[in-house]
């Protein structure tokens, strides 16, 4: 599976609140006739290295993180809505995702369980949780600007009420990797992993319980609105959708291909991205999908939408797609 790959590398050497946990107000709708739907278009290479994570906080300001060599990997910053992009800070770590709650404030996550976090906008960085042996976090989500969470390997989840001065381990009694956690609201939430294994909240993540999947497919990526509409997809093209906050139905990908992650820009519609360039798209909630042409054979591994016909997706050896 390719995430695993990458981290076994390393080991060895509102009503709408979205998805993405940033607290974004929803933009506007574009202004697109109906016969000219949204495309992806190929971007620039923007790194040599994968990139694990993208975020943006407006319309405008967006970052994208990832992968290392010995000599370090790029953070990388946009301005202009993702037109073009610039290397602002240099990482001697491996971050698996990035969250900005504002255009100065955001955090990263990553290899042996480090947590940084930013007050200018990316330029310098601060240590909040240094490394520690045998640890990965690959996932992070702030419901606002103190409450914050990440997940990682081995059933491993942090929790932080002050704006990640002191992170807390949550006991969760998992042993199975943790790939995406996002949250409804500050009080629900849920976390998906290995072996199809879905964790839920209601009590600002201070204690979690599983739900049935009906799949041991591993689950990587979620997307969670505010009214409480779940997409979780993995393995296999495996796609499930829950309405109700317990119960998660299989509905049909229309591909076999791994899907890395998913994003949500309203309640209806939804990307999911993958293997081979692979990227899925639901415009009724998650109910019913359509596989649109890739335009690179590159994996896709995390993605970003701004609206409805606006966002992003990066992945290995610096890929970008643009959806417009």
């Amino acid at each position: 599976m390719q995430r695993k790959l990458i981290w076994s590398f390393f080991f060895l050497s509102f009503t709408f609140l979205i998805v993405s946990c940033n607290n974004k107000k929803p933009s506007p709708e574009p202004n697109k006739n109906s016969s000219s739907p949204s495309r992806w278009i190929a971007g620039q290479s923007l790194s040599p290295y994968d990139l694990l994570a993208i975020d943006f906080v407006d319309e405008k300001t967006g970052w994208a993180v990832g992968d290392i060599s010995p000599q370090g990997g790029p953070l990388l910053r946009t301005t202009d809505g993702g037109n073009s992009w610039q290397v602002i800070y240099k990482t001697t770590e491996v971050f698996a995702a990035i969250q900005f709650v504002s255009p100065t404030r955001g955090w990263m996550v990553g290899f042996a369980g480090r947590i940084e976090r930013t007050d200018d906008g990316g330029l310098t960085w601060k240590t909040q949780r240094f490394e520690r042996e045998g640890e990965v976090l690959n996932s992070l989500c702030f419901v606002d600007v103190e409450q914050g969470f990440a997940a990682g390997g081995r059933g491993l989840v942090l929790r932080t009420t002050d704006g990640g001065n002191r992170w807390e381990s949550v006991a969760t009694s998992r042993v199975e990797d943790l790939w995406t956690i996002r949250f409804a609201s500050p009080e629900r939430g849920f976390i998906v992993g290995e072996d199809g294994l879905i964790l839920a909240t209601s009590d600002a993540g201070k204690s979690w319980t599983q739900q049935v999947s009906n799949t041991t497919k591993a689950l990587l990526g979620l997307a969670v609105t505010g009214d409480g509409l779940a997409v979780a997809v993995g393995a296999d093209g495996t796609i499930l959708v829950n309405e109700n906050g317990t119960n998660w139905t299989s509905v049909n990908s229309g591909t076999g291909e791994l899907l890395n992650a998913v994003a949500a820009s309203d309640k209806n519609n939804f990307w999911a991205v993958g293997a081979r360039g692979t990227t899925v798209h639901s415009t009724d909630g998650g109910k019913s999908w359509r596989v649109e042409p890739p335009v690179s054979a590159k994996n896709l591994l995390a993605i970003e939408l701004i609206n409805a016909t606006t966002g992003f997706a990066v992945g290995r050896r610096g890929a970008l797609q643009k959806l417009e």
